[in-house]
């Protein structure tokens, strides 16, 4: 009896190794997999009883490298539509998260440029809600500076609306917020200041929650709004 608990000992120690060697290295272990009677199945299996999640591996983890060259933050410009004025939303490449596909808005629509005070605008999304019902939150904000009669009124035109925004980050990536199915709402918080030294001005947000994506990398020409057609 001793002798088989000993026996059983040293599979289950090797077999724990083996896991850690298919959860630390999914690619080498998919490879040697393929050439050994069976291994897949055993791979399969070994997914099911250890709990990792190589079947879902889609990026390998050698694929997150440590980057040295400059990485700066904000953004650099902002493009907003309404989601109603798109007429094709191309759908996302490979990656699930870079669109290459120029946008279509609807006859005589576009982007509109939305201008903003420097080193105020960021794009952020975020994983919530249970395990197993997950999902992505989008946002944007940005800074306005002054009070004026022109900013109040596309506030006033852009509450209660459905976007889909455009922004460039400080290295150069167009990030987009909302999608064709899911746009995001627009929200503002303005405030004149109390002391001559404090800020007047606007804070622009844009955010939306249930997405199944984080906000798509768009390499593709920003159709924008002619002047003449408004905003």
């Amino acid at each position: 009896m001793k002798k088989f608990l000993s026996v059983l000992s040293v599979c289950t120690f090797l077999l724990a190794l083996v896991g850690m060697a298919i959860n630390h290295f999914p690619a080498q272990a998919q490879a040697v997999a393929a050439y050994v009677p069976h291994g897949a199945a055993f791979i399969t299996l070994m997914v099911g009883t250890g709990g990792s999640a190589l079947a879902c591996v889609v990026v390998p983890i050698t694929d997150i490298v440590l980057d040295d060259c400059p990485n700066p933050g904000g953004l650099t410009d902002l493009h907003v539509i309404r989601r109603r004025d798109i007429e094709t939303f191309p759908a996302a490449g490979a990656d699930k998260v870079t669109i290459a596909t120029a946008i279509v808005p609807k006859a005589g629509c576009g982007f509109a440029k939305w201008e903003f005070a420097q080193d105020s605008g960021e794009v952020n999304h975020k994983s919530g809600g249970d395990a197993g019902n997950q999902s992505i939150t989008h946002e944007l904000n940005v800074y306005v500076p002054r009070g004026a009669a022109s900013t109040d009124a596309v506030i006033q035109a852009a509450l209660n609306g459905d976007f889909v925004v455009i922004g460039r980050d400080s290295n150069g990536n167009l990030r987009i917020v909302g999608d064709e199915r899911r746009g995001v709402k627009f929200e503002h918080d303005y405030k004149s200041g109390k002391k001559g030294g404090d800020k007047n001005g606007t804070d622009f947000k844009f955010s939306g929650e249930g997405f199944t994506h984080v906000p798509y990398y768009y390499t593709a020409a920003i159709p924008l709004l002619e002047a003449s057609s408004g905003s």
